[in-house]
């Protein structure tokens, strides 16, 4: 085993907690520093759809192949039946030559789904009012309560010796003899062997300050949520004018698309009473749905849409983890960088998503 080192992580949404539960469960000391609370930012605020379906490119369709893995893995090694819905997906979001494309696309890719007809959507999901004539259905996609799986994660470390501040808002990165030992803190400076940025839509600036210019593409997204229901639906549905969802809790995620994406300036209230009611139609006793809470939030997205996860160029004791799709790739990513950071190999899965490709010259 290698010397038991101290790591400070910055953020504890779903990246930062995953880590620290990766690396306390090999015995190192963590530090976890969250300016608000903990699955508070994106982690709290997302539509939390396990899946590849849209691959984008090899490498990336590889990575998210290997996080569904990774998450029923996690699963069954630990209970986790009240946090994720291993129901699979059912999709007709596009029609007609758009919906044979996105299939072909996915056959391309070998990935596990099927074109069912509405016989078969209706044995699927007994609940759909009007099932379509035709949907994708993939099998091993999945939905998570993404705070519950934060929190349990964040338990898990603190139980085997990590320590979690609320509260700490981190100014900077500290660098001494060319080397980054700490952050600066509103209660002063916390020192480390190894500081690693999963401070979402934060970590840009804070990186900045090492000299490394990460540049993002946020996006304001919508996810609304219902007061819990008796349980209804075991897939994700991903239909022409709404998605929607249900965790174990009962309770059902609704989004107009799926990054909850909406124009600047719109109507939210009028947006979300529309979106209810769009769900409220196409599920037998659907009129019984009431809306708990309406969340606006901002999701990390950097500029070419892929992951970053790495040290940072120039900075050596820093790493950094942002992503959209960290509730897909939260839990492997944090598998995959505490391997390295204890000098492992690094991980073929990671090679096409390192800060270096944004360095200038």
């Amino acid at each position: 085993m290698s010397t038991k080192q101290h790591f400070i992580i910055v953020g504890a949404g779903i990246l930062g907690a995953s880590l620290a539960f990766a690396l306390t469960q090999r015995g190192h000391g963590v530090t976890i520093l969250e300016k608000t609370a903990p699955a508070s930012a994106a982690s709290g605020k997302s539509f939390a759809w396990l899946n590849a379906n849209y691959p984008d490119t090899p490498e990336y369709f590889e990575l998210r192949i290997a996080a569904l893995a990774h998450y029923r893995a996690l699963a069954q090694s630990h209970e986790l039946s009240d946090l994720v819905q291993f129901g699979g997906s059912i999709w007709w979001e596009d029609e007609g030559e758009d919906f044979d494309k996105h299939v072909a696309l996915l056959r391309s890719f070998d990935y596990d789904c099927e074109v069912v007809d509405a016989a078969r959507v209706k044995v699927l999901a007994p609940a759909l009012v009007a099932p379509p004539e035709k949907a994708l259905y993939a099998p091993a996609e999945a939905g998570v309560s993404l705070v519950g799986l934060t929190q349990w994660m964040l338990a898990e470390a603190t139980r085997r010796g990590a320590t979690l501040h609320v509260g700490t808002d981190v100014h900077a990165p500290i660098m001494r003899g060319g080397r980054v030992t700490g952050v600066l803190t509103n209660l002063g400076e916390i020192a480390g062997d190894h500081v690693v940025f999963a401070a979402g839509i934060g970590s840009a600036d804070l990186v900045g300050a090492l000299g490394y210019r990460l540049p993002m593409n946020n996006a304001d997204g919508l996810i609304l949520r219902s007061h819990p229901m008796p349980a209804m639906i075991d897939q994700v549905i991903m239909s022409p004018d709404v998605h929607f969802r249900q965790d174990p809790d009962g309770t059902l995620l609704m989004g107009e698309i799926f990054s909850g994406s909406f124009d600047k300036g719109q109507d939210i209230p009028a947006l979300a009473a529309d979106v209810v009611n769009r769900v409220r139609a196409k599920l037998i006793d659907g009129q019984d749905l009431q809306l708990a809470q309406v969340q606006i939030g901002t999701r990390p997205v950097p500029a070419d849409g892929f992951p970053v996860v790495g040290g940072v160029p120039g900075a050596p004791g820093a790493s950094l983890a942002v992503m959209h799709s960290g509730a897909t790739l939260g839990p492997l990513i944090g598998s995959l960088l505490c391997g390295e950071l204890l000098g492992e190999a690094p991980s073929p899965l990671l090679a096409a998503f390192r800060p270096e490709r944004f360095l200038e010259g």
